[in-house]
């Protein structure tokens, strides 16, 4: 895996999981599950994402 990946997939995360975050905290919830359910859904996002940059830079190639 690339830096430009790691950026990528951790950036993904944390934006997810602060988003999942403020979710459970506007709908009074126990804010744990929502940002553990949230950081994963944001990992795989951020691995589909890189996954596709570098798909279509092996193309262009």
């Amino acid at each position: 895996m690339q830096k430009s990946e790691k950026v990528i997939v951790s950036a993904t995360t944390l934006f997810t999981s602060l988003l999942s975050y403020w979710y459970a905290r506007e709908a009074q919830r126990d804010a744990t599950p929502y940002v553990m359910i949230g950081g994963f859904l944001g990992s795989l996002l951020g691995e589909i994402i890189s996954d596709n940059i570098n798909h279509s830079d092996k193309t262009k190639n």
